[in-house]
């Protein structure tokens, strides 16, 4: 009788393991088909969209084939990406290295070119630009005009942008920094350092030097 019980418990035990294996598969199967299907939709429209990456739903994208996204990207919904160029023939671009994570409501334009590196994290609202209007001619206002003034902006490796700030044109913000709500950045930023306020300054390093 004990031999029979411990039988049925056995072949009940394989059979449940059985039944998770087999769960495992098709949940995997489904989670490749899917990433097969995002990539097939995508990979055609971008300069580069790197393996395992996703573009959920979008507000705004622009040129896309000047905007090169690495592998394993996750930007949410709401993004606004925008490679818009200049009058003077400038052509745009943005690079998005691998590994890294934007949240919801980004906002990034390059009129030249525009660099985040792998593995950063943007927090939610994040604004980065590589220009400005022309605002100072005597007789036409920003709206009227197409000049834009425009510089290189870099976000190197491991960079942590927090919620809502803002990144402007001609500023690196170098490797493993850390940039806090709600801060405009208009210089750049060194190594391991730790911004905030508008504008953005030091408050400390976040990893000993």
């Amino acid at each position: 009788m004990t031999e029979t019980k411990t039988r049925i418990t056995c072949e009940t035990r394989d059979s449940e393991e059985r039944h998770i294996s087999l769960s495992l598969l098709c949940r995997r199967g489904f989670n490749l088909v899917s990433v097969i299907v995002h990539q097939l939709r995508w990979r055609w429209r971008f300069k580069e969209f790197g393996w395992r990456s996703r573009l959920e739903k979008y507000d705004m994208l622009t040129n896309p084939k000047m905007i090169s996204i690495g592998r394993r990207v996750k930007i949410r919904k709401g993004s606004r990406i925008e490679a818009l160029g200049d009058k003077n023939g400038k052509i745009p671009k943005i690079t998005i290295g691998d590994g890294t994570g934007i949240h919801m409501d980004f906002h990034c334009g390059a009129a030249e070119s525009v660099t985040i590196g792998k593995n950063v994290l943007i927090a939610g609202r994040v604004y980065i630009t590589d220009h400005d209007h022309k605002f100072d001619d005597p007789v036409t206002p920003p709206i009227r005009s197409s000049e834009l003034i425009s510089k290189p902006v870099i976000i190197e490796d491991g960079v942590w942008l927090g919620e809502g700030c803002v990144i402007l044109k001609g500023v690196t913000i170098h490797s493993r920094a850390v940039v806090g709500a709600n801060a405009v950045v208009t210089r750049d930023v060194p190594p391991r350092a730790v911004v905030g306020g508008v504008p953005a300054k030091i408050i400390r390093f976040a990893i000993p030097k």
